[in-house]
């Protein structure tokens, strides 16, 4: 892990997640990286792109599994390049602690949006998802002014049927 100099409140704010063991291939992701997710949310995720596809929207899957060890390359990598922690992990969980790590969070994209961007929420693809995600077991993890402090993030969303946080 990291140092210790991260701030105490965060380790308190969310469950640590289990990383997933089981994977399954949903695809290239939009970067094209092979995408992993747990097999239950993989399901979910071909049966939901499929039926936006049937209504004419493209989801763009940017990013699906995410390890530990991954997380812990991208939260150094910002903390050499100076930010803060509170500037990290406002947008960035601590490694342990994403949803990314469970293989069942997905961050979702349209194709006449740039990535990763609050704009998202403009798209038809995230009208989609907000009327039509939670059939498929897909929620928006972290929607505007919520209780985490993370930032309003439109494009994370993450099936809930399968996401075994850790004891305290």
């Amino acid at each position: 892990m990291l140092s210790e100099d991260v701030p105490e409140h965060y380790r308190h704010r969310q469950p640590r997640f289990v990383e997933a063991k089981v994977l399954v291939s949903v695809g290239r992701d939009h970067h094209g990286r092979d995408a992993l997710l747990a097999p239950q949310a993989a399901i979910a995720w071909s049966r939901m792109v499929a039926a936006a596809t049937t209504d004419g929207i493209t989801l763009l899957l940017i990013s699906a599994f995410r390890s530990v060890a991954r997380q812990t390359e991208i939260v150094t990598r910002k903390r050499a390049r100076g930010f803060s922690w509170d500037e990290i992990l406002g947008s960035s969980a601590y490694p342990g602690f994403s949803e990314h790590h469970t293989g069942c969070a997905v961050d979702v994209a349209s194709p006449k949006c740039p990535t990763l961007i609050e704009e998202f929420e403009h798209t038809p693809e995230f009208a989609w998802l907000t009327d039509n995600a939670l059939q498929f077991g897909f929620r928006m993890s972290y929607p505007r002014d919520n209780p985490l402090g993370v930032i309003f993030e439109p494009w994370h969303w993450m099936w809930k049927s399968e996401a075994p946080a850790l004891p305290s």
